[in-house]
């Protein structure tokens, strides 16, 4: 397999180049190679001065492929506007921005690199925000480009050529409550240059447990003996967890220019929860968890004439324990499931022009990928066990091709930017035969600032090993409301794989647009309208109504009474899904003035670093004290903006700041237009916006809005993130329909970035690069609400059990260790940078 492999990637990279005759155009600078050096930061006592300025038609630094422009671009002042630490805060800053509704779940976006694959979002995860140059965010035709499906939004990062930090963050947090105590500790060091870069990234985390007696939980007592039992001091709403991680990454250009990055990682997470008491009705009934996982990733990039190809894989290995009392007399046998998890990858894939037409080069990206999955399960249920070994070993190619049809300065101006999309797919499973994804697309732009988008997918998808072979265990005493009969019931429930599941067919038609209505206003709007079917979909086990009972009666046991004893919550196959949503948003940004140290401000930083005073007449590097002025990393055309510190896209000036500050706001709005199953033939269709239960947690909301927005000046900043969905309703039994009420969360985050108080800085150097975090999740403590026919709330349902933490505070205080322009010429016998 690696074989054939191989050999088919080195024939890709030796075909010659089709349309030989017309010039080569050069790649973009990418990781690794030598590029252009970015405009130096002001240094103490200088000023910016009118320069000329040259404008050349190349593309950014890092782009991505192909024409289709970023649906939102973020500088370094938009990225330090979100007061994230690391790129997954970052990430999930800006997560209203890069939601799908063409997934088969709602998975984070595709991350690229300087507009290049990479070996896997690990290696990026815990970089520090300020070693960002720019983040473009994309729609999902991109990711064809780069042979992954166009089911997920694209975010490409492009880095700084030159950056090297130590990151420390040390974060605390409790719940306001009481319990659940957490704490965090993450320590990064970075280095990048231009020929590669290294990072080492140490994290520690812990939560405390959370007790049933700590929230307010009504009695629901258990006889054991013929005594009744008060259960909650020995169940866990929340239990405790430990992890542990350690992380490195290495980048070197080698053979001249090809940029290779191997990433390898190693994690414990370990668990402790209690669900009940024991046979005894004296001590509680453990359930003890531990993960140890471990990864070795690699990715190589290049070009070759005007080819740009990629090779990456990774090996993940991950072994998973728990240990589960059960309840029965006279000793407490233990339930333990046990299970290895083994999973190899290897994609290559390469990208070049197919032919010179009229209206611009046509495109192509063509990839070969393999992998295998091992998974061995072993389960004791008291005196019986089970075991299941599967893998699966799959081999895959895909092919992507743009036609561009007209452009803006060529045949058909008046058409503007038109390009067709055909894509396809095959892969070969060894446990499921030959599954095929092909789809199309249009984008087309017909004004320079309106972009729209088009396409068609159907692709077969096949159950995960996880969803077929996981261990199975029986959990007593879980609560699940029973729609039958209106009432929460205690039953023992099973969980685990399905082998008795089918692949899934998924075809989604998708029709998308962003505007840009002002050209001199940071305005964006974007619209996606998606339709999809499901068929033979895969789906955790629903709520237990009375369709569903219907569907499945071998799900459930009752006793004598019509009382639930027992569900199978096993995943299941249905006969098909039907979904249609709407979302529409907006993107919205406006840089503030800020202020600028003044010539004292600096000469007492110089002091108190014992730095000689600048020589007389060199003009000072900030304007005089008075009104705030504008700052330089105003928003500019292909997402430039100044750096952390520098005037003109630098980093690491001695305050920090110059920059300019934000004020942003996204908001989404989402429509479910349909959202129908039809479990089986003969069975009536089960609309979810209609009266039934998705899963146990209630109905499907018909409306649900995203907001973020923030603020952030001098070195100050603020930032809310809300979400609301409108109400639902789940037919119920004898108590009537559940009313599942509108809901609304909030969270908060205030942040000081202390470097850029120009004045505490210049007394205290050292608070460079220090920055003191309060964040609020769940500001106004709000929980949903349900009620029955009678406006009581079922036991199952109540507020602390849905969500036992409510609001929590966390204080975060990180220091971001970086070489000043000082020490980095240190008796080199030249002027500080």
């Amino acid at each position: 397999m690696t074989r054939l492999l191989l050999f088919a990637s080195a024939a890709w990279l030796s075909m010659p180049a089709l349309a030989a005759d017309q010039p080569v155009t050069p790649p973009p600078a990418e990781e690794g190679a030598p590029v252009p050096a970015e405009e130096p930061p002001l240094t103490e006592g200088e000023e910016e001065v009118d320069q000329e300025i040259i404008v050349r038609g190349l593309r950014e630094r890092g782009s991505v492929i192909g024409d289709i422009p970023p649906e939102n671009q973020l500088n370094p002042g938009d990225i330090r506007a979100t007061g994230a630490s690391s790129i997954t805060e970052l990430l999930q800053s800006i997560a209203t921005q890069t939601g799908s509704a063409r997934g088969r779940g709602s998975g984070p976006p595709v991350v690229l690199l300087n507009g290049r694959r990479t070996s896997g979002f690990q290696e990026l995860r815990d970089l520090p925000p300020e070693a960002i140059f720019r983040v473009d965010i994309l729609p999902e035709e991109v990711a064809l480009k780069y042979g992954y499906r166009a089911d997920q939004r694209v975010v490409n990062i492009v880095l700084r050529p030159r950056f090297r930090s130590t990151a420390a963050r040390v974060e605390a947090g409790t719940s306001t409550a009481g319990g659940r105590e957490q704490g965090e500790l993450d320590v990064t060091r970075l280095m990048i240059q231009e020929n590669g870069r290294i990072s080492l990234n140490a994290h520690a985390e812990r939560s405390g447990r959370l007790l049933e007696t700590e929230r307010d939980i009504r009695l629901q007592p258990v006889t054991i003996g013929g005594a009744s039992i008060d259960p909650r001091p020995f169940r866990t709403l929340a239990g405790e967890r430990t992890q542990l991680r350690l992380g490195g990454t290495l980048n070197r250009t080698i053979l001249d220019d090809v940029s290779a990055t191997v990433d390898a990682r190693v994690e414990r997470v370990t668990g402790a929860s209690l669900f009940g008491p024991d046979a005894t009705g004296l001590a509680a009934l453990n359930r003890d968890s531990t993960t140890d996982s471990g990864r070795l990733g690699f990715a190589l990039n290049g070009n070759r004439a005007r080819w740009r190809w990629s090779a990456d894989g990774a090996y993940d290995i991950t072994r998973v324990q728990t240990e589960s009392e059960r309840d029965t007399a006279p000793v407490n046998l233990l339930n333990r499931g046990r299970s290895l998890n083994r999973f190899g990858n290897v994609a290559l894939v390469a990208s070049g022009p197919l032919a010179e037409l009229p209206a611009g080069r046509s495109n192509i990206t063509l990839r070969l990928s393999g992998d295998t999955r091992r998974l061995d399960s072993r389960s004791n249920r008291g005196l019986v066990e089970s075991e299941s070994e599967l893998g699966r070993d799959r081999v895959g190619a895909a092919v992507n091709a743009d036609l561009p049809l007209t452009r803006r300065n060529g045949p058909l101006a008046a058409l503007g930017n038109l390009t067709l999309n055909g894509n396809a797919e095959v892969a070969r499973l060894s446990d499921f035969g030959t599954l095929w994804t092909y789809g199309g697309g249009v984008s087309w732009s017909p004004l320079e600032r309106l972009n729209l988008l088009a396409s068609w997918t159907r692709e077969e998808g096949a159950p995960g090993l996880e969803q077929l072979g996981d261990p199975l265990l029986e959990t007593p005493g879980s609560r699940i409301f029973d729609f039958v009969t209106g009432t929460t019931a205690l039953v023992t429930a099973l969980t685990g794989g399905n082998p008795d599941l089918r692949a899934d067919t998924r075809t989604v038609w998708k029709l998308g647009g962003t505007w840009r209505p002002l050209a001199e206003t940071d305005l964006d709007l974007r619209v996606d309208y998606t339709v999809s079917r499901l068929e033979d979909p895969i789906s955790g086990f629903p709520g237990p109504t009375a369709a569903i009972q219907a569907a499945f009666p071998d799900r459930f046991v009752r006793d004598g009474a019509g009382n639930l004893t027992f569900v199978d919550l096993r995943p299941v196959n249905f006969d098909r899904a039907d979904r249609q949503t709407l979302r529409y948003g907006l993107n919205w940004s406006k840089s503030l003035a800020s202020r600028r140290p003044t010539a004292a401000q600096i000469e007492q930083f110089r002091r108190a670093a014992g730095l000689p005073p600048r020589p007389a007449g060199v003009p000072g590097a900030a304007a005089p004290a008075g009104p705030a002025q504008p700052g330089a990393g105003a928003r500019r055309p292909g997402g430039g903006g100044g750096g952390f510190g520098g005037g003109r896209g630098g980093f690491g000036g001695p305050f920090g700041g110059g920059q300019g500050g934000r004020l942003s706001l996204s908001l989404y709005h989402n429509v479910n237009l349909q959202d129908e199953v039809l479990i089986r033939p003969g069975v009536p269709v089960i609309d979810y916006l209609s009266g039934e239960a998705v899963d146990g947690g209630g109905g499907r909301p018909r409306h649900s809005v995203e907001l973020e927005g923030g603020w952030f000046n001098n070195g100050l900043g603020a930032r809310l993130s809300g979400n609301w969905r409108s109400a639902s309703e789940v037919a119920g039994g004898p108590g009537g329909s559940l009313r599942f009420s509108p809901f609304a969360r909030a969270d908060l985050r205030l942040f000081a970035n202390l470097g850029e108080q120009f004045g505490l800085v210049a007394k205290n150097p050292w608070l460079r690069g220090t920055q003191l975090r309060l964040d609020i999740e769940n500001v106004f403590d709000g929980k949903p609400r349900v009620r029955d026919a009678l406006g009581a709330t079922p036991i199952n349902y109540q507020p602390d059990l849905i969500d036992p933490v409510g609001r929590t505070v966390q204080i975060t205080l990180r220091k971001l260790f970086l070489p000043t322009r000082f020490q980095r010429r240190a008796g080199a016998g030249g002027r500080p940078e």
